[in-house]
């Protein structure tokens, strides 16, 4: 979310290097291994003219369930103006992009490893490089990319009907979940709400059995969550007390200007407030207190435009060729980014809470406890100010220890922490930043999986 600091781990300096190696003189066409193939690619038709969203599906692997009744993920990532490759390649895709030995070994092919925490072993999984401006889902112009929640809502609605619509009617009476990450907090349930509100005035044929959403270290609603940055760091240790108090001061300027619907300068002082305390903290990014510097996505990110630029790779994942008005790949379009300014402290909470008072609808909220900017603790602080029945039931309900097997040996090891009640989980993910399923790719398996199957301790009938 560049806007509100260089904080993508160190992903806009990764950018800056891959953007330079896009402009390189171009190679051989790369290969892309067969087996790494979406199910089905390409563009789905939105309501801008000229304009359509770039998709990759991926059928479940191993399902437990009969074909009809397996669900459908919809994965949308944040920014705004992050590709869905950000969620494809380096999280819960099949394959992901990597440096490691483990890959294919031909130099002309392009580099994947198989991911044994898929998020698609168990349900099919669509990736929609969203708003429009995103990834490959070029934008005829600048002003054509969206402003508002509102139109992103509308076109993510239309291109799920057309993905549909263009299948068998059993893939659209499957369970549907939408889930994503970050800025993806705030286009997750504004989607899903419109699904709710559209579906009764459509013929059933054309209804989409949307179930739930799930929402990764999302920003939700902003006027609360950035009332807790400076608590967050001073519990972390990472300012003293003096430096609290000045970051607080910065952040009730952020709240009131955001109450006076002043959102272009209250979007610049939330930004402000982020990169004083990433100055004030020394950290790379305020998105891992671990710093992350030399992760294993950091490694590989930086050569991500040089692949997918690629007109081989192009063609493979069925994107538009850049001689008919493919934009060029960038992990992260700035143009969006600039779209969404006065966006950016806008609640999309009233959305949240129109999912949990919908019969059979649930949400998922995680954030992994090493997020200082958007983790669980900024997370309980709107979810206190929910308008839904359920709340005090769920705000006295225990917080459970979630631990997992730690394999072969015997024994468990420390997953994180569980809080549900009724429609609403909140998990806290232990050893984990803002990109969960990257650092903690076994945990967010397990979680994603018992949660969209409603059991273990992510269901609705678990015990306390």
């Amino acid at each position: 979310m560049a806007m509100a600091a260089p904080l993508w781990f160190p992903l806009l300096v990764i950018v800056l290097a891959a953007a330079a190696a896009a402009s390189a003189p171009p190679a051989a066409a790369l290969v892309f291994p067969k087996e790494a193939l979406p199910t089905k690619s390409g563009y789905l038709p939105i309501p801008s003219p000229n304009a359509s969203l770039y998709f990759a599906f991926y059928e479940a692997t191993h399902p437990v369930t009969p074909p009809a009744s397996t669900p459908l993920l919809v994965w949308l990532d944040g920014g705004p103006g992050y590709s869905s490759f950000l969620g494809n390649f380096f999280q819960i895709g099949p394959y992901l992009l990597s440096s490691s030995s483990n890959t294919t070994t031909s130099p002309s092919t392009v580099p994947l490893s198989p991911n044994p925490f898929a998020w698609n072993r168990r349900f099919g999984l669509l990736f929609l490089d969203s708003p429009l401006g995103t990834g490959y889902s070029a934008a005829p112009s600048v002003s054509a990319i969206p402003t508002n929640q509102s139109t992103v809502a509308d076109h993510i609605l239309a291109a799920l009907q057309s993905f549909l619509a263009a299948e068998s009617p059993e893939l659209r009476a499957r369970p549907l979940f939408l889930t994503g990450e970050s800025y993806g907090g705030k286009s997750i349930p504004t989607a899903g709400a419109l699904i709710l509100a559209a579906n009764p005035s459509l013929p059933r044929g054309r209804r989409i059995n949307l179930r739930g959403v799930a929402i990764g270290d999302g920003l939700v609603h902003p006027v609360a969550q950035v009332a807790t940055h400076a608590e967050v760091a001073y519990g972390m240790g990472l300012i003293g007390d003096a430096q609290r108090r000045e970051a607080e001061a910065m952040q009730r300027e952020a709240v009131a200007l955001a109450r006076a619907a002043r959102w272009r300068e209250a979007s610049d002082a939330r930004a402000g407030i982020l990169a004083w305390l990433q100055n004030a903290t020394g950290l790379p990014s305020l998105y891992d207190a671990e710093g992350a510097a030399a992760s294993s996505l950091d490694a590989v990110a930086a050569g991500a435009a040089e692949v997918f630029n690629d007109a081989g790779v192009r063609a493979a994942l069925g994107a538009r060729r850049r001689a008919d008005g493919g934009a060029p790949w960038q992990l992260d379009n700035q143009a969006v980014e600039d779209a969404f300014h006065d966006d950016v402290m806008k609640s999309a909470k009233r959305e949240v809470d129109a999912l949990l008072r919908s019969p059979g609808t649930r949400v998922l909220l995680y954030e992994g406890i090493r997020d200082v900017q958007d983790g669980a603790v900024a997370a309980e602080a709107w979810v206190r100010e929910l308008e839904w029945d359920g709340l005090a039931a769920f705000r006295s309900a225990p917080r459970a220890v979630w631990r997992r097997s730690s394999g072969g040996g015997g024994g468990s090891r420390l997953a994180g922490y569980v809080q549900r009640h009724g429609a609403l989980v909140h998990v806290a993910v232990y050893e984990a930043g803002h990109l969960v399923p990257a650092s903690q790719g076994a945990a967010a398996q397990e979680m994603i999986e018992d949660w969209v199957f409603d059991k273990g301790m992510f269901g609705t009938t678990a015990a306390a």
